[in-house]
């Protein structure tokens, strides 16, 4: 099976230390995300304690209008990372330097444009379109311009970090990624000490990370790549001309993504009240945090994927992306089927009393990024062709439908709930067409990867689903008898089959054992031994 052979390349390649850095790099990301996941989610809890759920949901509204311009920052880190990577991974007519300073020059583009749209359409929108209330408009105004500042801080240090991470130097990345959450956490603990206006004051300290998260980017990439050290700026119009035509058809994928995300919100704020509001912000801040697992691995996979394209080695390349779909998928699924399951009980015990709606919401968003997971070796692999218009025309169309569906939805009364199924239906769409443009773009064969990654997917989501659901109906009889050990006994049983399952249905023999002593030289080097 093609999830054999990659697991024996792998293990091979990791013998000869050719290309350990893989595993290196996704333990760098994953050691760390833990700690980073924990203090978010604690920053969360604290800043909707201090700002109250009216604040919280104004906050969270302002954020999405100026996230629509997230298209540039997505575009950005997917156009610097590919020429970085075919630059060092195939005889590239440039240079290192050269890419550096025509990504630059666009950075430097994106601000500018960033800027003019946030001080004309962005400004009337805020003043014109955005349910605010009366006596909170001017401190939303501020709020706007201080996320608006952060934004184009946060450029700077995509285009910094997507440098970083075409170096494959995950450490560096995961180091100043554990400073951004601890930062943040910070600022959130500050609005406890003093008494102004806490929505103003927390726009201020978020513009204050975003820059010096921007400067430890900058002075990393300063100080560690050559091509990075400030000289003349050697700009090549054709590499221009060549970035630009690429990042075209990705910005308009990247637009389109935006609207299924920041302009949804926008139209929540726009239907229903504040607390629908929050419970949709503190929903998708759960989802994003269990998917960041997965966009990690995601991450340490994505120069592998783009240098073995690169090097034309299409055997190779359609392993990883057979092992990359499986261990996207599951890296997100051992902790979504805990958490959809027991999402009240855990919901309360981190927030205390979470708006109504908060439960379901958040159980739909986890649905949907496990969707999302599977898919991301894909989107990697089809932009590591270069040959991005069919995919992000196909893939633009479905995720405008998110927005005009939910539009017409909302429209007609529905709950907005609904825009979540709604969602979910979409990205089935999506991936299926994801499966197709592959196919046809990179030459994956279908039938191999719906037996390598498909059917142990299906596998896994029955029978851990069955297991968790069935463990759940015993427990309520159990408890009475021995309350305090069958709920701790079941919480924990909870979180571990979905681990159990994978090992049992997910992965082959072969996988396992290659886990299990990628697992055994951790420990060993842990402990001080050869």
């Amino acid at each position: 099976m093609r999830g054999d052979g990659i697991i024996y390349k792998i293990e091979i390649e990791l013998a000869q230390k050719q290309t350990s850095r893989l595993a290196k790099n996704t333990v760098a990301l994953f050691g760390r995300q833990i700690f980073i996941i924990f203090i978010n989610l604690y920053t969360i809890r604290v800043i909707l304690k201090n700002l109250g759920v009216e604040n919280f949901a104004l906050y969270n509204v302002i954020l999405n209008v100026v996230m629509i311009g997230s298209f540039l920052t997505i575009s950005l880190n997917t156009m610097v990372q590919r020429f970085f990577a075919f630059a060092m991974g195939n005889d590239s007519r440039f240079s290192l330097k050269q890419v550096h300073d025509a990504g630059l020059v666009l950075t430097l583009l994106a601000a500018v444009l960033s800027i003019v749209g946030f001080e004309t359409i962005g400004l009337w929108f805020v003043g014109h379109e955005l349910v605010i209330a009366p006596e909170r408009f001017a401190a939303a105004q501020i709020l706007y311009q201080l996320l608006g500042l952060a934004f184009v801080f946060s450029l700077f240090s995509t285009f910094h970090s997507s440098v970083i991470m075409a170096h494959e130097d995950m450490h560096a990345f995961a180091m100043i990624s554990v400073l951004d959450a601890i930062l943040r956490l910070a600022a959130a603990v500050t609005l406890t000490v003093f008494a102004t206006d806490h929505l103003v004051l927390y726009g201020a300290l978020f513009a204050a990370v975003a820059l010096i998260l921007a400067l430890n980017f900058f002075f990393y990439s300063q100080r560690h790549y050559e091509e990075c050290r400030w000289r003349r700026i050697s700009l090549e119009i054709p590499l221009l001309r060549e970035m630009l035509g690429f990042s075209g058809w990705t910005i308009f994928g990247q637009i389109t993504t935006v609207s299924r995300n920041q302009a949804v919100t926008i139209l929540v704020n726009q239907a229903f009240n504040p607390a629908t509001v929050a419970a949709r912000a503190i929903s998708s801040s759960v989802g994003s945090q269990i998917l960041t697992f997965s966009r990690n691995f995601s991450l340490a996979l994505q120069p592998p994927i783009i240098k073995a394209h690169a090097a034309g080695e299409h055997e190779q390349t359609a392993e990883l992306i057979h092992f990359g779909s499986k261990v996207t998928f599951f890296l997100v699924w051992v902790a979504t089927l805990p958490v959809i399951a027991t999402a009240p009980g855990i919901l309360h015990l981190w927030l205390g009393d979470p708006p109504a709606e908060t439960v379901l919401f958040t159980q739909l968003a986890l649905i949907e990024n496990a969707i999302v997971a599977i898919s991301l070796p894909l989107m990697t692999a089809v932009r590591a062709t270069g040959h991005v218009r069919l995919y992000e025309l196909v893939l633009g169309i479905l995720q405008a439908f998110v927005l005009i569906f939910s539009w017409i939805a909302i429209r007609f009364g529905a709950e907005a709930y609904v825009v979540y199924v709604i969602a979910i239906v979409i990205n089935l769409l999506m991936f299926a067409a994801r499966l197709w443009i592959t196919r046809l773009l990179v030459g994956l064969p279908l039938a191999p990867y719906a037996r390598s990654v498909l059917v142990p997917v299906f596998l896994v989501i029955t029978v851990s689903s069955g297991a968790v659901f069935g463990l759940l109906q015993f427990v309520p009889q159990a408890a009475r008898l021995m309350p305090g050990v069958v709920s701790l006994g079941a919480v924990a049983l909870v979180f571990a089959l979905p681990v159990i399952v994978i090992g049992m249905f997910g992965l082959s023999a072969r996988e396992r054992a290659f886990i299990l002593s990628a697992i055994r030289r951790k420990l060993s080097k842990s402990q001080g031994k050869p």
